[in-house]
């Protein structure tokens, strides 16, 4: 007996490619073949672009994250939703397409980040102190602390 986690995967797998045909069919009736052809070509030519300059972007928004900081785990993963949203659009389909401009718009890819991963907000971890609340330094730092000398006779001893 199949989970109910597996029966919805089945059929998503299933049912997406069936959609596509079907609205690839819809869409061919009232534009024709040509500007059907053109308009999949285009989005996958867009998808191309937008997976090659989120790939390359994502270390900088991730140092940039972890600069101001926060973890970088927030912008990582802003970018991996970027990259799928680009393959999203070189599958050739209008759903897959509709689904990868949905995850183009900030607010949309946020929504949906935040609903996904709840824990990874983007939030500072050390933050710095009010410059008059810190205690102006004028001599050298002494670091007060006791040690104990341990030759090297006596740690085989033990």
């Amino acid at each position: 007996m199949m989970s109910p986690l597996h029966l919805a995967a089945a059929l998503f797998v299933l049912g997406l490619p069936l959609l596509e045909i079907g609205v690839l069919i819809e869409v061919g009736r009232w534009l024709g073949l040509w500007a059907t052809l053109g308009l999949l070509v285009l989005s996958a030519a867009a998808g191309m672009l937008i997976v090659r300059s989120a790939g390359t972007a994502m270390v900088a928004r991730m140092l940039d994250g972890m600069g101001r900081g926060g973890l970088g785990i927030a912008a990582l993963i802003d970018s991996y939703a970027t990259i799928a949203a680009g393959f999203l659009l070189i599958v050739p389909g209008f759903i897959t397409d509709a689904i990868g401009v949905a995850l183009l718009v900030p607010p949309v890819r946020r929504a949906l980040l935040r609903a996904l991963f709840p824990g990874f907000a983007e939030r500072p971890r050390n933050t710095p102190k009010p410059a008059e609340a810190q205690a102006p330094t004028k001599g050298p730092i002494i670091i007060e602390g006791t040690y104990e000398r341990l030759d090297d006779d006596t740690d085989t001893k033990r």
